[in-house]
């Protein structure tokens, strides 16, 4: 257990479709400033439980709590103005918009004074962003694309960030840099929870991780200690060159 958690989510059973359960009783609990990655085989349900958290995917049973306040099945758009800025892995921004006008739909509920200072804010975080302000997203890089749509979800200064696989369809070089911005912007004092394929890299720069295997939790420990876990290593991550 985690000291001072922020969110928490206890034996949630959720899936998309009637009567067929992705998550079967799976469990997870973010604390306070933490960086947490959820990793996996595909279909372990990964995904469903950040979009479950979320309210994306109802909840059938269990309960999500943020802050001490019970959230299963709240809307999107009502954990937002708690706090919580999600990152889905596609289609994560307004192509047709620029980067600037991108930024600003992350801050619908903001005044136009403290948005400015938001998209500042963001420019500073993301140099390469402040040099495209006016440029459409449709044509920025993969990268770059991944940082805008973490700077949209950050616009609302959220406690909590959620990320669907951040460096899905990068090249090495840019799942590099996301990995860096991942970081920096969880030493801002944000907590972030990010499911992602790239186990390694992943429990690399974690506090701590979840392996999910089939819709619950299979292991769970320090990033470190997931890394260098036999069990881990033989079913999930593959032989583990020696540094």
């Amino acid at each position: 257990m985690t000291t001072d958690v922020l969110l928490e989510a206890t034996d949630i059973v959720a899936g998309y479709l009637p009567g067929v359960d992705i998550l079967t009783g799976c469990n997870f609990e973010l604390g306070e400033r933490e960086l947490v990655g959820i990793i996996g085989p595909n279909g372990a349900g990964k995904s469903t439980l950040l979009k479950a958290m979320f309210g994306l995917v109802q909840v059938r049973s269990g309960e999500v709590v943020l802050k001490g306040e019970q959230i299963a099945n709240l809307p999107a758009h009502h954990l937002v103005t708690r706090g919580v800025g999600f990152v889905p892995q596609t289609e994560n921004v307004f192509p047709s918009l620029t980067v600037g006008e991108n930024l600003r739909m992350g801050a619908y509920q903001l005044h136009k004074s403290e948005i400015d200072a938001r998209i500042d804010a963001m420019a500073e975080l993301f140099p390469r962003l402040g040099e495209r302000m006016r440029q459409r997203a449709g044509l920025l890089s993969g990268g770059e694309r991944q940082m805008l749509a973490m700077g949209r979800a950050l616009m609302m200064e959220p406690s909590v960030l959620l990320l669907d696989e951040p460096s899905a369809g990068l090249s090495p070089a840019y799942q590099d840099e996301v990995f860096v911005n991942i970081k920096d912007i969880n030493s801002t004092g944000v907590s972030i929870v990010m499911v992602e394929q790239n186990a390694r890299r992943c429990l690399e720069i974690c506090d701590r991780g979840y392996v999910l295997d089939q819709g619950k939790n299979a292991h769970e420990g320090s990033g470190y200690d997931l890394l260098t876990d036999p069990k881990v290593i033989d079913l999930y991550l593959g032989t583990l060159a020696k540094a």
